[in-house]
């Protein structure tokens, strides 16, 4: 049961349509906020927002170049949750 919620909680996340852009953005390469904001013409406060909600799931790394805080998808967490999407819809 506890498994359900912590999908749950996921699935929460990634279904807002802003951060599944964001996500989609970052399969493709690291991004800086003021990348991702110009790339989906939204405000850089909601974008922030936005990666602070996924970073709270741990499914963003971050890192600190020079000024900058550049974002990628945590790999290791993704996994996880695949793996648990399919322990519990079992298809």
């Amino acid at each position: 049961m506890q498994e359900i919620f912590r999908l749950k909680d996921f699935l929460k996340v990634i279904s807002d349509t802003n951060r599944l852009r964001i996500l989609c953005l970052l399969t493709k390469k690291e991004l800086c906020v003021c990348e991702i904001f110009e790339a989906l013409k939204l405000s850089q406060n909601l974008v922030s927002h936005h990666l602070a909600k996924l970073e709270k799931t741990s499914l963003l790394e971050k890192r600190k170049e020079s000024t900058f805080i550049i974002y990628s998808i945590n790999q290791k967490v993704f996994k996880k949750y695949k793996s648990l999407f399919n322990q519990v819809i079992k298809v």
